[in-house]
């Protein structure tokens, strides 16, 4: 008798343990799609059913990649922008694989939740990098779905040197960049001639930059967004 009933007790365990998981994964996907749920209402569009050789990697995905330490996203792997923007963005790909085949852009944040843009503030407010979160009141291009955080890759998807960058760095590391960057040290001619380089790229394809972040782009000038959509909340 003790066979079989530990022969049960095992299984009985193993079905649990898979209704546990399933109940888990399900409400992880819930929360995925809650996110993605917002930016289809809006209109919105994944980049890569416009163009599937741009690269994504939402840094606010995940925790481990990010300066804030979270999961803003609920682990969404999908970039998302107006479908004029995201048109544009296909065009600077081409722009640039015509100069370097090899090279790709990849996405590191695109249309994003204004819900989301206050949490990020809240957690910048009072830090030597508030300037690099916009005050959500007014609400950013990011909460327009027009904005994409972008840089770019090489053949083997390793991210080309652009000098100072608040992606994937520890608190450590961000704070020693911007205090070099303080001090007046400058960009090596590598550093400067791949920031050109992914300037000129959006630029040609009808991006506007912003001359404090290297790696933010507009789709389209700030009125004009504010005057054609909505913010996505």
């Amino acid at each position: 008798m003790l066979k079989p009933l530990k022969y049960m007790c095992y299984h009985s365990f193993l079905y649990i343990f898979i209704l546990i998981s399933i109940f888990l994964n399900v409400g992880n996907t819930a929360q995925v799609n809650e996110i993605e749920k917002r930016f289809i209402d809006a209109g919105l569009v994944d980049i890569s059913t416009i163009d599937n050789t741009i690269q994504v990697d939402l840094v606010n995905s995940d925790p481990k990649k990010n300066y804030f330490r979270e999961n803003y996203y609920n682990s969404l792997d999908k970039a998302y922008l107006r479908k004029e923007v995201a048109v544009k963005l296909s065009k600077a790909q081409r722009t640039l694989k015509t100069k370097h085949p090899k090279y790709s852009l990849l996405i590191l944040d695109a249309a994003r939740p204004r819900s989301v843009s206050k949490k990020m503030y809240e957690k910048m407010k009072g830090t030597k990098f508030e300037k690099y979160v916009a005050n959500p009141k007014k609400g950013s291009m990011h909460n327009y779905g027009i904005a994409v955080d972008i840089t770019i890759v090489d053949g083997n998807s390793n991210e080309i040197d652009m000098g100072f960058s608040p992606f994937r760095k520890s608190n450590l590391e961000l704070y020693w960049q911007f205090a070099k960057l303080k001090m007046g040290f400058k960009l090596n001619k590598e550093q400067a001639e791949n920031r050109k380089l992914l300037s000129d790229t959006m630029q040609k394809a009808g991006f506007l930059p912003l001359s404090y972040e290297w790696w933010h782009f507009n789709g389209m000038p700030k009125d004009q967004a504010r005057r054609k959509y909505k913010i996505i909340e």
